[in-house]
């Protein structure tokens, strides 16, 4: 029989016999619908005070994820611009958090922005994107954890936010959602590294969110830190939210109107859709997801977190991530992430115990997983040295791998994961 996985911006189709298929893994929701015809319904029915009455006379500021989210931008500017024309003045951020702002996805993205706003009329005061090294951030205060809150000053003038989120399970912050987009959005760089920091404490995992539905499903504390600090920068101002769950262009899912229903909404859709409880294996073929999924190493890795539930300790893997970009989004990243995963075992893991600085939180996952599997295999653009020299492998053809796994164990079941960065996997 054949698997068909995403791969960069293609496909790779493996094939196994049907004694060894243990099964194909991916989000559950049957077909989506057109991103224009699910915002326009839900802006239109949110909960509470439609967009265009909040707006009208007010400084708006409005919250756009940036190009390493795979939601379909265009729609979502396109169905907010002309709600805003009321406003006294609109500002956009693109919420870029840590991430490399300098790509010609968020370059497309701000184009989009402004076109937009001059089509509608909008009084746009201006279009920017976080920059966590180098903007005007203005000190906040801190959170009850400790983090300091650095906020790009362009959000701080704000009478009603607007935050477009698409949401999927995050292997530390619980959820993507709405609440990313303030910490570590629109933060500078301390404030992100504070925050991150409490991605080594195994409560902050995916599934656990305070704005779960389930209070039982609530204890996570880094998603509590960027809750405390959205109330922090909003301070009792307004927040509308248009949260989607989306899937390869089609949205699965959409509601507008307050932060705390949105988001508890959406978290029940991805809990239904993208959350699986399976048997564990021994041995695993796992896809990000296609790009910008797998763009490069660095995000590639929430893929393994997100499944590694389900690979048995001493397990094999093989990880589908073309790597269009390389290693990492910036070279703070590459030195932090890559440069550290270089390093023995036991030297990571140690020296970020002891001193944690941002991006390293994921050697620290890597290494902890390369410790407890046999190997790691990536089918991938990245030099075999550059794979080998941070504990992984390396594989031209995936096919040989599947068939390698067979001839040594011909009983083995193989499990097959597709969407990797959105789905969550518990073992039973």
């Amino acid at each position: 029989m054949e698997v068909n996985l995403t791969y960069g911006r293609g496909r790779v189709v493996l094939e196994i016999p049907e004694r060894n298929f243990g099964g194909l893994v991916k989000t559950t929701a049957k077909e989506g619908e057109d991103p224009a015809a699910s915002f326009a319904r839900s802006l239109n029915h949110p909960t509470g005070e439609r967009l265009e009455d909040l707006c009208r006379g007010r400084r708006v500021v409005v919250l756009i994820e940036d190009d390493t989210r795979a939601e379909p931008h265009e729609q979502i500017i396109s169905a907010l611009s002309p709600r805003l024309r009321g406003s006294a003045e609109v500002n956009f951020i693109v919420t870029a958090g840590s991430h490399d702002i300098k790509t010609e996805g968020n370059r497309a993205i701000m184009e989009k922005i402004r076109t937009s706003a001059e089509e509608e009329g909008l009084e746009l005061g201006g279009v920017h994107i976080n920059d966590c090294f180098a903007d005007d951030f203005r000190f906040m205060g801190k959170t009850r954890r400790g983090t300091p809150l650095e906020i790009n000053s362009v959000a701080l003038e704000a009478e009603i936010y607007v935050v477009a989120a698409d949401m999927k399970n995050h292997y530390f912050a619980g959820y993507s959602n709405a609440l990313k987009d303030f910490l570590p959005g629109i933060c500078g760089y301390s404030s992100i590294e504070a925050n991150h920091s409490m991605a080594l404490d195994p409560r902050s995992t995916f599934g656990v969110h305070p704005l779960h539905p389930d209070p039982e499903r609530r204890d996570n504390p880094l998603a509590d830190d960027m809750l405390e600090a959205e109330r922090m920068i909003t301070r009792g101002r307004p927040v509308f939210s248009l949260s989607m769950v989306s899937s390869h262009g089609e949205v699965i899912w959409s509601g507008a109107g307050s932060l705390d229903k949105t988001v508890a909404e959406g978290i029940g859709v991805v809990d239904r859709v993208a959350s699986f409880t399976v048997d564990r294996t021994r041995y695993a073929v796992v896809s990000p997801g296609g790009y910008p999924q797998d763009d490069s190493l660095y995000n590639s890795q929430r893929a393994l977190e997100l499944t590694k539930n389900c690979i048995a300790d001493g397990g094999e893997v093989l990880l589908l991530s073309e790597c269009e970009n390389g290693i990492a989004p910036n070279l703070k990243a590459r030195e932090n992430f890559y440069d550290r995963l270089t390093q023995p075992i036991p030297d990571i893991l140690r020296s970020i115990e002891s001193e944690y600085q941002l991006y390293s939180h994921k050697a620290y996952k890597f290494a902890r997983l390369i410790e407890r599997l046999e190997s790691i295999q990536l089918c991938s653009a990245l030099d075999e040295a550059v794979l080998t020299d941070a504990h992984l492998g390396k594989t031209e053809d995936p096919q040989s791998t599947i068939d390698a796994w067979i001839e040594a164990d011909p009983g083995a079941k193989i499990k097959f994961f597709d969407d990797g960065n959105k789905i969550a996997v518990y073992s039973n």
